[in-house]
């Protein structure tokens, strides 16, 4: 499913991400603010999610299948645009050549100029070794763009410090705290819409049922991000709620 970009705006907010359902479970609410607000909003993933079947199975057809869900969970969230990368393994984008990966992304980035990025912070949530490449690799085709004066404004980590709190991560500095606390109470419906697309991956149900809960008890729900690029000095004295 790799899409070519199907107009001339450029800026608004992008994310990079590994898997088809990344999105849905890190940064679904702040992309719908963003969408409902206006803004270009758009997604880059690297693989097709093949790996995530239930185990034992075999299925040739189910990086279709994950794919059909992410078109599912797009129309959900609101992007403008939806791009897979092509030729990276599900579970083996560390396999892959570095170098090739950050000159696809920049290729895309540079393309499309976004204001700000989303990606995975440095231990990428879950230590997933497609969640920390990706991560990586953004940041250094960020960097390689600022070259040329073309760099994206900031780069955005996910810091899920807010989520459902039955999950321990051992996770980075950067994404244990939070420099920006959006308030997505009012697309949460969008988010757990955009999980239950995601209906091949029993911890996205979950994942829905836990945001629900969280919801019903305490009537808001928060994603939780932390500027890396430019850095937010510590200290800071409140959060920031707004990303672009």
């Amino acid at each position: 499913m790799t899409h070519h970009r199907p107009d001339d705006h450029t800026g608004g907010l992008a994310a990079v991400l590994a898997h088809p359902d990344d999105e849905s479970f890190g940064c679904a609410g702040a992309l719908a603010r963003a969408h409902d607000a206006g803004r270009v909003v758009r997604l880059l993933v690297a693989t097709r999610g093949e790996a995530g079947q239930p185990e034992g199975e075999d299925d040739p057809s189910f990086a279709d299948l994950r794919e059909d869900e992410l078109r599912c969970a797009a129309s959900k969230i609101g992007f403008t645009e939806v791009t897979v990368l092509e030729g990276y393994p599900d579970g083996g984008v560390a396999d892959m050549p570095f170098a090739e990966l950050v000159d696809e992304i920049a290729l895309w980035l540079g393309d499309r100029r976004p204001d700000a990025v989303i990606t995975f912070g440095t231990h990428g949530i879950t230590g997933h070794p497609d969640h920390v490449v990706v991560g990586s690799a953004t940041r250094w085709a960020v960097e390689r763009l600022a070259e040329t004066g073309i760099a994206p404004h900031a780069i955005y980590v996910m810091a899920p410090v807010f989520g459902p709190g039955t999950k321990r991560y051992d996770l980075s500095p950067e994404e244990g705290a939070a420099s920006h606390r959006i308030d997505i109470t009012e697309v949460a419906g969008r988010k757990i819409a955009a999980l239950a697309c995601h209906a091949s991956q029993p911890d996205a149900a979950q994942e829905a049922a836990e945001v629900q809960a969280l919801l019903d008890r305490d009537g808001v729900l928060y994603e939780g991000y932390t500027r890396v690029r430019p850095a937010v000095p510590n200290p800071h004295p409140k959060f920031d709620t707004r990303l672009v």
